[in-house]
């Protein structure tokens, strides 16, 4: 059985040392107080436990601002990676031990010809009727395409240098 909860990462409404683990994918990067998320996860994963992040980073500092600018809109908000180190040292700020980090590049190239053959047409069609409904009912889905359209819409070139991801995990 699942339970689902809608809540602030930088406020769990979940007891001290209820989880064996808490894993995010994704979601760190958002706050702006990440620590503060970060030690959130610590407080409510048992003594013993492990906490892992999924994060976007940027592998060479400081990126050039058109890429800042594309991770923003791509995502349709303010996302602000950090660098591999960033991510280790929150984990290492919220108290945890036995710190593993693995960095991967991205290829945008193959990450896209990956999506056809992992959803198929099919499941590509399904994508793009759910994207035509909320366009329609959505007056917030609508200003978010017309930014990413007067943005360009297109990936930069140099993106695959700079924007990766990694993968960090801690225990309690």
């Amino acid at each position: 059985m699942v339970d689902f909860r809608v809540a602030d990462a930088q406020d769990l409404p979940f007891e001290d040392d209820l989880f064996d683990a808490v894993i995010t994918e994704s979601v760190t990067a958002f706050p702006e107080d990440k620590q503060r998320a970060v030690n959130e996860y610590v407080r409510v994963t048992k003594p013993g436990g492990y906490v892992g992040l999924n994060e976007s980073i940027w592998l060479k500092v400081p990126p050039p601002p058109e890429l800042v600018a594309w991770a923003s809109q791509e995502v349709g908000a303010n996302v602000k990676p950090l660098t591999s180190d960033g991510w280790a040292g929150l984990l290492a700020g919220a108290g945890l031990r036995e710190i593993i980090a693995r960095t991967y590049e991205i290829d945008t190239r193959s990450e896209a010809r990956g999506i056809l053959r992992r959803y198929g047409y099919g499941g590509m069609l399904r994508v793009l009727c759910r994207m035509l409904s909320l366009y329609a009912r959505s007056p917030a889905y609508r200003r978010f395409v017309k930014g990413v359209r007067e943005g360009g819409g297109v990936t930069p070139e140099n993106l695959d240098e700079y924007f990766g991801y990694g993968v960090y995990v801690g225990r309690k």
